[in-house]
């Protein structure tokens, strides 16, 4: 039998719109949680679900915990993102934006947590990033593009703030179905 931490991780049950640990700022993470091997099983289970939820990207908060903590799955074979190109697997902790460019892009957006809902949403088309390796590293990402926008997206929620809270124009709201139907 294979040992509990083993890193293959569990699939986790996704908070949905309506779940107060949506709103909630998250915690940051110390170096002796992050060491933890609950913590590291946690972020296995993470990477795991992705797949099963086609997901670009989870925070911590979309699992029922309130920590900084985000993963992204590289995109490349993902069937609900199929013309944004690849991007890298990365796992942030502790996650905060240094830097946002100037030039801002409107986008469509959806979320596992807003299930079957997908509406426009502007964001910075290039950030900086400054955070912690799942190993407790320093890092600093410089993303553009897709790989910006999703950063964005999984670090709104660990403050507390969902795609639609960024909304300007409500009438782009649109269910899967109908977003795809009309590539609204």
């Amino acid at each position: 039998m294979a040992d509990v931490f083993d890193g293959a991780g569990s699939l986790l049950k996704v908070a949905q719109l309506g779940n107060p640990i949506l709103r909630q700022i998250a915690q940051p993470l110390t170096q002796e949680e992050l060491a933890d091997p609950k913590t590291q099983f946690f972020i296995d289970s993470m990477i795991a679900s992705m797949p099963e939820y086609s997901a670009a990207g989870f925070a911590a908060p979309q699992f029922h915990l309130s920590k900084k903590i985000i993963a992204i799955e590289g995109t490349e074979n993902n069937p609900r993102y199929p013309e944004r190109g690849s991007i890298p697997k990365t796992i942030l902790i502790n996650p905060e934006i240094k830097k946002f460019s100037d030039e801002i892009k409107a986008g469509t957006e959806g979320c596992i947590s807003v299930k079957g809902l997908w509406g426009e949403v502007k964001r910075s088309t290039a950030i900086t990033v400054e955070g912690w390796t799942r190993e407790g590293k320093e890092v600093t990402i410089d993303a553009e593009g897709f790989y910006a926008v999703v950063l964005q997206h999984e670090i709104d929620h660990l403050y507390g703030t969902l795609f639609i809270d960024r909304m300007e124009n409500m009438s782009t709201l649109a269910f899967t179905s109908e977003h795809n139907r009309f590539q609204i």
